[in-house]
């Protein structure tokens, strides 16, 4: 069982739907009544953590077989930097292709549970793809909001599944309409009766639970070990926090020894967290976003200060990366790796080099990036890391002749 407690006056309310807190409208935890809890072998994927999860009966379960994504350690790249414990997290083997799928289980679940019969959110795309996805698994209606400029590939993917989609002339760009999108899809959710979805723990603290769960999968597949540092892409700010979430949730329950220190890697030119971090302020918002980089680009980022405090709970760091040398991180996890991400999820190889080279990392250290998205999420950053790659004609009796 749960219960909600606010982060910032520690109220706990019993209304297990709430999503603010009644007394300040502070960002409400789920909170467990035990440390330890037992995993399920049972339930598909990550639901082996359902003791740990905001759905209290397996009937409401909507899965994909989401979670239990691959830890490979780093076959070239790790090793070119002196960096030998190097290990990616592919979040993009998932149904829909990102980590949103996680969160996308829980929220359409914990909608099912609450006897909901519709959701709203907004997304530039990999969340629209993973509420989409499963609410049509549950068949329950849809309504995504997006951004002006989302990959187009992301938009005809979320199409594909069936609900309504809108873009909001700019979202994206300037802080005002980022709220008002979000205050307005709260209005919508409240007067009919149907569950907000986006991203974020202050918007829909049960729905992002399911995030945290990537940190128990790190720790098992470290054989029951916690890695030293964790990269992580960072927009909203809500996955880095939740990741932190169950570093210390697993820590609580005595299965490791030790918690890992945590990176939020953000686009230079939309980093609102980074540079809250390095003036040591909290995190105000910027006038608009610079960059290419879709997915991680918010002008106000809605988890923004618990992604600071965890940060520093964890003594962690923040850093930016140029969008030229995320797509050519992007690049080499390819053709290096075998990784074919989005430069979304690409931030964090150029992250762990940036810090290796500046002596920030030391060579010792057990490092986990987090890979967040699959490549075939954004068609245009496909061509731009094939575009100075010949491709030449040739008649098919050359083909013994090809040189090695």
């Amino acid at each position: 069982m749960f219960q909600m407690v606010c982060l910032t006056c520690g109220q706990i309310c019993s209304d297990a739907g709430l999503v603010k807190c009644p007394r300040d409208g502070g960002v409400l935890d789920v909170r467990y009544d035990s440390d330890d809890f037992p995993l399920q072998p049972d339930l598909p994927g990550m639901w082996r953590y359902a003791a740990r999860l905001p759905v209290t009966d397996p009937k409401h379960i909507v899965s994909l077989g989401e979670g239990d994504t691959p830890l490979t350690p780093s076959a070239q790249l790790g090793a070119g930097i002196n960096l030998p414990q190097l290990y990616f997290k592919n979040e993009g083997l998932n149904p829909t292709g990102s980590y949103k799928d996680r969160i996308a289980s829980v929220g359409i679940s914990y909608l099912r549970q609450l006897g909901r019969r519709a959701w709203a959110a907004a997304s530039s795309g990999n969340a629209g793809a993973s509420l989409a996805a499963y609410g049509a698994r549950a068949a329950v209606d849809g309504y995504l909001f997006t951004l002006e400029s989302a990959p187009r590939a992301k938009i005809a993917q979320i199409m594909s599944y069936g609900p309504q989609v809108m873009s909001v002339r700019r979202l994206g760009y300037e802080p005002a309409a980022e709220q008002a999108t979000w205050a307005n899809i709260a209005a919508l959710c409240d007067a009919r009766d149907w569950l907000m979805l986006i991203t974020a723990r202050s918007n829909s603290p049960q729905a992002m639970e399911g995030a945290k769960t990537i940190a128990y999968e790190i720790c098992q597949q470290l054989q029951g070990d916690a890695p030293d540092v964790v990269y992580v892409p960072v927009g909203g700010g809500g996955l880095i926090s939740c990741i932190w979430k169950g570093f210390k949730e697993w820590h609580e329950a005595g299965r490791i020894a030790r918690l890992p220190r945590m990176v939020a890697v953000q686009p230079l030119g939309c980093d609102p967290i980074t540079q809250a971090w390095q003036a040591g302020r909290p995190v105000q918002q910027i006038d608009e976003c610079s960059g290419t980089v879709s997915g991680i680009s918010l002008t106000s980022p809605p988890d923004g200060d618990l992604a600071l405090q965890d940060l520093r709970e964890s003594g962690g760091w923040a850093l930016s990366i140029p969008d030229e040398d995320t797509h050519r991180s992007q690049s080499e996890l390819a053709s290096r790796e075998g990784h074919f991400v989005e430069p979304a999820a690409a931030v964090v190889w150029a992250a762990a080099r940036a810090d290796r080279r500046s002596g920030r990392l030391t060579g010792d250290e057990r490092v986990v990036a987090l890979l967040t998205g699959i490549g075939f999420k954004d068609s245009q950053a496909i061509q731009k890391m094939s575009a100075d790659k010949p491709l030449p004609l040739i008649e098919a009796d050359d083909i013994p002749r090809i040189a090695p």
